[in-house]
C-alpha cells in the first residue's frame, strides 16, 4: 500500500451500531488494537463474537454481545495501576464470565 493510499488517523474510525431490538451490536473498526482484541475474543468465544467482514485498509466488522459494550467513567490513576498489576499477575487481560462473576461476588 502506498503512502497516499493510507488513511489519516481521523479516517481510521471505529463505529458501534446499536439496534435496540437486537441483543448484538456491530463494531466496525480500523483500529488494529481493537481489531486484535475482537479477534482474540472471537477465538475464545466463537459463538458470541463473530467476524462479519474484512474490509479495505485492514478494517473489520464484528458482531458482539451488547452486554460486552461498555461506557464507563474514566479510571483514576490508582485504579489503573491496580488493574495493570492484576493483569500482570493473572497473565491475561480477559476473564471468562465465571471468573468475572466470581471476582464480583468475592
Amino acid at each position: 500500500m502506498s503512502r497516499r493510499d493510507r488513511l489519516t488517523l481521523a479516517e481510521q474510525e471505529t463505529i458501534i451500531l446499536w439496534d435496540n431490538e437486537l441483543d448484538i451490536a456491530s463494531v466496525y473498526t480500523h483500529d488494529q488494537r481493537i481489531a486484535k482484541k475482537l479477534k482474540e475474543l472471537a477465538k475464545k468465544y466463537p459463538d458470541q463474537f463473530r467476524l462479519k467482514e474484512k474490509g479495505a485498509h485492514r478494517s473489520v466488522t464484528y458482531e458482539v454481545p451488547k452486554r460486552c459494550v461498555n461506557i464507563r467513567p474514566p479510571y483514576n490513576e490508582a485504579r489503573r495501576q491496580q488493574q495493570i498489576r492484576d493483569a500482570a499477575a493473572c497473565g491475561t487481560l480477559f476473564q471468562t464470565e465465571d471468573e468475572y462473576e466470581n471476582s464480583e461476588m468475592g
